[in-house]
């Protein structure tokens, strides 16, 4: 075959094996379809998964704080007789184990929320960004998408240096300690997401606890707590007190029993 030949040939064949522009462009049009669709969810996915390892990080401060108090005051009283929340005592043994960057909540006399409507405070966009204690509840909403009437975590709030804020209090439920992994202003704020909360009394006796040495402390949904007893343990939307549009207790909220569920996923 001549040079002339061949060259042509080649020419030819190149020609044919390429890819046209619109060829181009319509695969770039599918690459970028299936991206728009599948990125999102990836990086839900890894946003969670973050959740749930600040949420291991956090029990586990908690949990030794706990540990720690329990060990040297056994026979300090827990709770207030007369309103089911913890006591002051209580709570500031905990945080002495606690690395608390911020504060808001009671008063010294431990009788008042200082930073109700925190918003009406000057420097509410500085010391007062993370959190309010006062009706905190309702700025949060179960797994389903409903509203939160419960009083659990009303009693002192706390921003730790890892970012996360953690809420003191207790009612229905008992003594009840519930974990912002990535505070308020971080969002989504939803029971079972970036929110959980770790129950303190025991099953049987969550109305009339006295002592320190007297408390569990596991999260909602393991086994003894309220969330468990009741048939709440499983982490879903479905899973929980769906009927109404709000919810009176954390324990029976749809996404507390996500509490347990993702405290011991691997």
């Amino acid at each position: 075959m001549s040079s002339l030949n061949y060259n042509s040939v080649m020419k030819d064949y190149i020609f044919k094996s390429g890819f046209t522009l619109s060829e181009v462009l319509i695969t770039l049009a599918i690459v970028g379809i299936v991206a728009a669709m599948t990125i999102p969810t990836l990086v839900s996915k890894i946003q969670e998964r973050q959740f749930h390892v600040k949420w291991k990080e956090c029990y586990a401060i908690l949990n030794n704080a706990f540990k720690l108090t329990v060990a040297e005051n056994p026979k300090m009283v827990a709770s207030e007789l007369n309103n089911y929340d913890p006591t002051r005592e209580f709570i500031e043994e905990i945080l002495k184990h606690v690395h608390v960057v911020d504060t808001c909540g009671v008063s010294k006399d431990f009788d008042n929320n200082i930073c109700d409507n925190y918003a009406h405070y000057k420097d509410y966009q500085i010391k007062y960004k993370w959190s309010g204690v006062a009706n905190i509840y309702s700025r949060y909403t179960t797994l389903a998408g409903g509203k939160l009437n419960a009083y659990d975590f009303n009693k002192k709030a706390v921003l730790l240096k890892n970012g996360a804020s953690i809420y003191f209090g207790g009612l229905w439920s008992g003594l009840t300690i519930v974990v912002d992994v990535n505070n308020f202003n971080g969002g989504p704020n939803v029971i079972g997401k970036d929110v959980y909360a770790i129950s303190m009394t025991k099953s049987g006796n969550y109305y009339n606890v006295q002592y320190i040495e007297d408390l569990y402390f596991r999260p909602y949904g393991a086994e003894g707590t309220q969330t468990e007893i009741r048939g709440y343990q499983d982490c879903a939307a479905d899973i929980g007190k769906t009927s109404g549009s709000s919810v009176d207790a954390l324990y029976e909220a749809p996404g507390a029993g996500c509490s347990f569920k993702y405290l011991n996923e691997k």
